[in-house]
């Protein structure tokens, strides 16, 4: 296990920012592949003579710990594309985002290249085309996505910040894309809501309730037989790693506090619905994490911390306005000014992971917490949520 973990822990010694966003497939909204950025410590591109870091040469063994997927896009200077380039047991499938360079002739088969559409010039070739919404009206799009589609094998949108664009995704059969419109709630004020998920909204209630006997909380949870399987069988998983087997819900709810099986049950509510993105899961997971590790910086409890990263998905996993959700569960004024508002210090925790995680890096500046603490936390957190991600599958 050592040896595994000393690569990732390399990965955490560099000085900038590091920043994973998911490539989706347009048909079914499955992940294809991570795009990685590697930029200085204030969100900036790093310039193309960068000096490469030390843990260039292992990072195929690296990039498994946050991307659990056999390929990667990568942005990254040209003198680390160099050294990378010279690797020869890669492992995995490597598109490098060569910006407006010309791609390199490499007879190593593992790597690919990525263009921007905004810098073709009708003679560039690469495999992947990246088009960034944000710099095109639809009608532009439209026109030029032909022209596009015979030079490039892949066509992948980014900025896909809303359904709308979603959906002109969708309709134009762009191969894939890459954006914050699935962490995004879709504005539908006729929609009803669904029983699977009115009955999830009932139970998350029920857990959420203050002062519970340990005996309710567990009668609670075992309600739901699909539930009280799911939450023993990852509490005696390796994930968490106990001295012994745990066999019924009310020992667990003795052994690891009211407030964690909780929580770990909410979380398993959450991860049964079958009408979103397995991402969306993921996100849940790697926010939950973050603000719970930022608990200490902000002098918070770690619990109430995890809660609101956790919760903090639920407008896009229910599709209703997040205030109109939290009205509904009897959670403490902390938490709901937390979720509805970023205050106090855990809406504060919650305020720098979402800025982390949208890539926001300007807003980032305002945080008490340095840079270099919140990439750490970030790396960790991503690494733990895919750990976690592997024991709830079935």
């Amino acid at each position: 296990m050592a040896e595994q973990q000393a690569p990732f822990e390399l990965l955490k010694t560099f000085s900038g920012l590091i920043h994973r966003q998911p490539l989706f497939m347009t048909s079914q909204l499955d992940v294809d592949s991570y795009h990685l950025s590697f930029l200085d410590i204030h969100g900036q591109k790093l310039n193309d003579d960068a000096e490469v870091p030390d843990f260039m040469a292992q990072l195929p063994s690296i990039l498994p710990a946050i991307n659990h997927r056999q390929k990667a896009l990568l942005t990254i200077p040209e003198s680390w594309q160099d050294a990378l380039l010279k690797l020869h047991d890669i492992g995995m499938e490597l598109t490098l985002d060569i910006d407006n360079v010309d791609a390199p002739k490499v007879n190593n088969k593992a790597f690919s290249f990525a263009r921007h559409a905004n810098e073709v010039n009708g003679h560039g070739q690469s495999k992947t085309l990246l088009i960034d919404l944000q710099q095109f009206k639809p009608q532009e799009l439209s026109s030029q996505l032909t022209q596009w589609r015979q030079s490039h094998q892949i066509l992948c949108a980014t900025n896909v910040n809303a359904a709308e664009q979603y959906q002109f995704c969708k309709t134009h059969d762009l191969d894939l894309l890459q954006g914050i419109f699935y962490t995004l709630p879709e504005a539908n004020d006729n929609a009803k809501v669904a029983p699977s998920t009115q009955t999830l909204m009932e139970l998350l209630v029920k857990l959420q309730e203050p002062n519970v006997e340990p005996e309710d909380l567990a009668d609670t949870i075992n309600q739901d037989v699909t539930l009280s399987y799911k939450l023993l069988r990852l509490i005696n998983s390796a994930f968490f790693g106990l001295p012994r087997e745990v066999s019924n819900t009310k020992e667990a709810v003795v052994m690891l506090g009211q407030n964690k099986v909780k929580t770990w049950a909410s979380l398993l509510c959450l991860s049964g619905m079958d009408d979103k993105p397995n991402e969306l899961r993921s996100v849940a997971m790697t926010r939950a994490r973050m603000c719970e590790l930022l608990a200490k910086y902000y002098q918070g409890q770690s619990d109430n911390f995890f809660a609101v990263g956790l919760f903090s998905t639920l407008d896009a996993l229910i599709d209703k306005p997040l205030a109109d959700i939290i009205e509904k569960l009897p959670l403490s004024p902390e938490l709901k000014i937390a979720l509805t508002e970023h205050q106090g210090p855990a809406g504060f925790a919650l305020k720098d992971t979402l800025h982390y995680e949208r890539a926001q890096w300007t807003e980032l500046e305002n945080s008490p917490i340095p840079h270099e603490v919140l990439a750490r936390i970030y790396l960790d957190s991503i690494n733990w949520a895919k750990e976690l991600n592997l024991q709830l599958q079935d």
